[in-house]
């Protein structure tokens, strides 16, 4: 259960505000990781501009976001949903909301590295480790899950998640994710996800680790 302090809710309507607070969420907790390295071909300095490009159009368009909030209305935590059916910068106006200004802030090897290793082959080691072909479309997939340092590992993560398995099991969905931090391993499998493989990812800036999870809300595991 988390802190009584803390009010979990589906935002219907998220403002650019709430969407800013998120990015910088992401960003704090984040930056030091090696797929964050990755993720920016080496470059940092463009950790909010890849945050925002990917949490504006999953927030304000495409997906479900979920989050957690004290008691002065402060963001300790979120998640973010992408339904079964729905994906991430389908549409030109999804596209719009950052990707093209981060996209074009990226030297030529990282626009050929989203191109071929985030566009083509992760895909394909969550579709080989999930086992259901176009997993992250075909699933309720969770692209971003994040909780502020001071609010770890008091419930807020699986308070946020418990919203979402509620809806998956009405629409007998499987629930997936990704990780690319070791310290969330333990904290999935309590929540009652599975591990279903762990895989590094290769890059020119370093190899970063991914840990793939799934539930099938149909079934008992």
């Amino acid at each position: 259960m988390a802190p009584s302090n803390i009010k979990i809710q589906r935002m219907e309507k998220p403002s650019e505000e709430l969407v800013e607070e998120a990015v910088q969420l992401f960003c704090e907790l984040m930056s030091a990781g090696p797929a964050a390295i990755s993720l920016t071909a080496g470059k940092l300095e463009l950790m909010q501009p890849m945050a925002r490009a990917m949490i504006r159009p999953l927030a304000l368009l495409a997906g479900e976001m979920y989050t957690a909030t004290d008691e002065n209305g402060s963001l300790v935590g979120f998640t973010l949903w992408l339904p079964p059916g729905e994906n991430m910068f389908t549409t030109e106006e999804q596209r719009q909301m950052g990707l093209y200004e981060f996209m074009n802030a990226l030297p030529e090897e990282g626009k050929a590295y989203y191109s071929t290793t985030l566009g083509q082959d992760f895909p394909k080691v969550v579709d080989e480790y999930i086992g259901i072909p176009s997993a992250q479309t075909a699933c309720y997939w969770c692209n971003f899950a994040m909780v502020r340092a001071d609010y770890q590992g008091k419930g807020v993560a699986k308070a946020l998640f418990q919203l979402v398995f509620h809806k998956a099991k009405e629409m007998g969905a499987v629930v997936g994710l990704g990780t690319t931090n070791l310290r969330n391993v333990e904290i999935y499998k309590k929540i009652g996800l599975t591990l279903r493989g762990h895989r590094y990812m290769h890059s020119p800036w370093g190899d970063w680790p991914t840990w793939i999870f799934s539930k099938d809300m149909t079934a008992t595991e």
